[in-house]
């Protein structure tokens, strides 16, 4: 995507918040030392009045906007106030005496190349250097002067000009708002940047190369420590090796020491300096993280988004005409939106959500980019070819005509078995539509699977895109979507999640020929680009991609699609404590609806999918057709495929023993809440940064390949359950930073950032 148009989903350093690159101060008038000394407090306290304004118009989200006055004077005499974030604003401050009394401070910014931010790199030697970056100038003027004064009477003017750099932050290996613990057993190679507000605790079982080993630059808030935090257990010379600026691996304990003899002390700065210089930076100035609440409903990203679900367990049963009462405990909203953002919402009807929750019927295109596979086409004797030609539309009709979800399983049974053969089914419905049927006819249609019906059409069928627990549900089930973590606890009992997985590969099917019932209930209506407009074929995509075929998602607005998902405000138990019981499952992942780039599509988009919930991340993502991905989460949860069962649902019980995995790859950024070693909340370790994923499964020999960029945003809000309770066998790790991400066009869509504003310097004339 390109960087200039990334949102603002930012975060601020420090108190001043910027670069001074430029401070004058000129004495027009003094009347006597008190009164140009509060005068210039006065101006010099106005600056840092609209400075700190502007950064919290980055911390609202958006860019500072508006128009400014096209004079002091204009300023001082209030005859043209500019508008929006520019404004001329006028403040009055405390005096000490009656002499200094009733001074005003006049101020008003003019933004450099009318607001519009240059795109950069951070220069060598910069904190952050190397990364991309949105860089901007504004020009603050300030004036004092005694109320009711004319212009040529102003006691002291100050003008500021200050440079904010806006950095997305999945251009970081890892990126934490407290400290951040890397102590892998197996080799970790990290070549992006690395950043904490906190400490930095770094170690590895094995000594070089087989250790740990960062190539990029480091940047500490606090100390770097060559041990364990929550048992100050050390480790030996060479276990650990950062790059310096020429790119040669030095030993953490030695270059940070001078010694080679293990330590629970922090490395010594003046060391850390002359080893790395401004590869490893300490002490730098803590950066402002985005909390969990800025990813729930009212933050930019849900009001930003392309699709927002939200599920609602609470929902109770609706009438819909063809299916008669049924509960459907989920809402979505689809916004089709312009290249500023700017779009109209569509809510979907109970008939459109209720096909969302069928299996669907997948022909020509979905069933080239092999979403499922066709079976042979059955024997037609006794039919008509009138009756042949109508079965699959049939079937549809009688799939969607359902009061309950059909079993995607059932997809390969006879039409004369359980499900399909209840009263008011599947079966009973589809005969019904047909019309009148001979004996034969009627015993020969009832020998058929739906897939075999689906193969008359040159197709088969794929998992719904929504499924959800069954709402009577208690307590784990065997059957159905039903998922029990170990780590967070209900009375000291594991518990059982209520979850809503949504198929992203089935939702893209259904956009493209998915089918609901009319008004009436007596017809089909079809979904065609009703969640988003699809893109024109693209030949120079991967063979038999959705990009390729003509399936992928056209939408620019935010350079690409993001996907929001929370739970109804109504639900019960209440979704927004730290013991919510809900989550959303992402399944069907390995390829996104999003465009990559190609010969014919020079700017990728990709999809971002955020929660203010746990995610659960299924099998293969972003594994076909390669395109800018971020999942941004209350907490990450990764787990194998082989954790679906027969239905295509999310089903794992608690076992002391959890079930076996298989290899997974998984390419997108992770923003997610972890916990702190050694707090109240965890009192002994979180796992660190090889246990950002939290697992669930026994990984024993398999491995979990991973490229992206671990950001942790401090605690979780919705879970807070203890690593220690987690029951798994932990993968093989194959992490790198996606190198892709340091080109800004591969930065997912609404991508996060930080800004960094930071005061250089500040020159004071005063003339007595």
């Amino acid at each position: 995507m390109l960087f200039l148009v990334v949102s603002l989903l930012i975060t601020l350093s420090g108190l001043l918040v910027a670069y001074a690159i430029l401070a004058k101060l000129h004495t027009l008038s003094s009347k006597g030392t008190a009164i140009g000394s509060s005068g210039f407090y006065g101006a010099e306290g106005a600056l840092n009045m609209r400075v700190e304004e502007l950064r919290e118009v980055f911390l609202s989200d958006r860019n500072p906007s508006g128009t400014s006055p096209s004079s002091l004077d204009q300023c001082l005499q209030q005859s043209n106030l500019g508008s929006g974030d520019f404004r001329c604003k006028v403040a009055s401050f405390a005096s000490p005496d009656d002499a200094t009394a009733n001074i005003l401070a006049y101020s008003y910014v003019v933004p450099e190349n009318n607001g519009v931010a240059t795109q950069g790199t951070v220069p060598p030697g910069d904190t952050f250097q190397g990364l991309n970056m949105l860089e901007s100038r504004y020009a603050i003027s300030a004036v004092s002067a005694k109320e009711g004064a004319s212009p040529d009477e102003v006691i002291a003017m100050t003008e500021m000009v200050v440079k904010s750099r806006q950095i997305p932050m999945f251009q970081f290996a890892a990126f934490y708002a407290n400290d951040l613990e890397i102590l892998p057993g197996a080799r970790m190679d990290l070549e992006g940047p690395v950043h904490t507000n906190g400490d930095l605790f770094l170690g590895a079982n094995n000594n070089a190369p087989n250790g740990l080993t960062i190539t990029g630059q480091v940047t500490v808030g606090n100390q770097l420590f060559n041990r364990r935090k929550n048992d100050n257990s050390t480790y030996a010379n060479g276990n650990v090796r950062i790059a310096n600026g020429a790119g040669t691996l030095i030993n953490l304990l030695q270059g940070g020491t001078g010694s080679t003899s293990p330590t629970t002390a922090a490395m010594t700065p003046a060391n850390v300096n002359a080893s790395w210089g401004s590869q490893v930076q300490l002490g730098v100035e803590a950066l402002s993280i985005p909390t969990i609440s800025t990813l729930g409903v009212g933050g930019n990203y849900a009001q930003q988004a392309d699709i927002n679900f939200v599920y609602a367990p609470e929902k109770t049963g609706v009438n819909v005409p063809g299916i008669g009462t049924t509960i459907i405990p989920f809402d979505v909203t689809a916004t089709k939106r312009d290249a500023l953002g700017a779009g109209t919402s569509t809510t979907l009807t109970n008939a459109q959500l209720a096909s969302l929750r069928q299996p669907v019927l997948a022909t020509g295109a979905a069933v080239t980019a092999g979403v499922c596979t066709q079976v042979a086409e059955p024997t037609t004797t006794d039919l008509t070819p009138s009756q042949i030609a109508d079965l699959p539309n049939a079937l549809r009709r009688a799939i969607l005509s359902q009061t309950t979800p059909v079993p995607f399983s059932a997809m390969g049974a006879t039409l004369n078995t359980a499900p399909l053969n209840a009263t008011n089914g599947v079966r009973a419905v589809l005969e019904t539509t047909l019309g009148t049927l001979t004996t034969a006819q009627r015993n020969r249609i009832r020998s058929y699977t739906p897939n075999q019906i689906a193969a008359l059409a040159s197709g088969c069928f794929i998992s719904a895109p929504i499924q959800y627990r069954d709402p009577a549900a208690t307590g784990y089930t065997t059957t159905g979507l039903s998922f029990v973590n170990n780590r967070e606890r209900d009375g000291g009992n594991p518990r059982t999640m209520r979850l809503l997985q949504i198929n992203l590969e089935s939702l893209t099917v259904w956009n493209f020929q998915g089918w609901y019932l009319n008004n009436a209930g007596t017809g089909l209506v079809s979904a065609n680009q009703l969640l988003f407009t699809t893109a024109t074929a693209d030949n120079a995509a991967p063979l038999n991609s959705f990009q390729n075929l003509g399936l992928a998602a056209s939408d620019t607005s935010s350079n690409g699609l993001v996907f929001h998902a929370t739970v109804s405000a109504g639900a019960t138990p209440n979704p927004n404590t730290n013991a919510s019981p809900y989550g959303f499952v992402l399944v069907g992942g390995r390829q996104l609806p999003g465009l990559a780039e190609t010969t014919n599509n020079f700017d990728p988009t990709g999809l971002t999918f955020v929660s203010d919930q746990a995610v659960y991340v299924v099998g293969n993502y972003n594994t076909v057709n390669w395109q800018p991905a971020s999942v941004l989460a209350d907490s990450l949860n990764v787990l194998s495929r082989l954790r679906l069962n027969n239905d295509f649902q999310l089903n794992k019980a608690s076992l002391t023993t959890a079930p076996v995995s298989e290899d997974t790859t998984v390419n997108t950024a992770f923003l997610a809440g972890t916990d702190i070693t050694n707090s109240t909340l965890t009192p002994g370790y979180n796992g660190g940064l090889e246990n950002y994923p939290r697992f669930h499964e026994n990984w024993g020999g398999r491995t979990l390949t991973y490229r992206g960029s671990f950001v942790s945003t401090g605690l979780p809000e919705r879970v807070t359950g203890r690593w220690s309770n987690q029951v798994y066998g932990a993968p093989n790790r194959d992490w790198r930073y996606d190198t892709r991400f340091n080109n800004a066009k591969n930065l997912p869509p609404l991508s996060p950032r930080f800004v960094f504003l930071k005061q250089e310097g500040f020159s004071r004339n005063f003339d007595q």
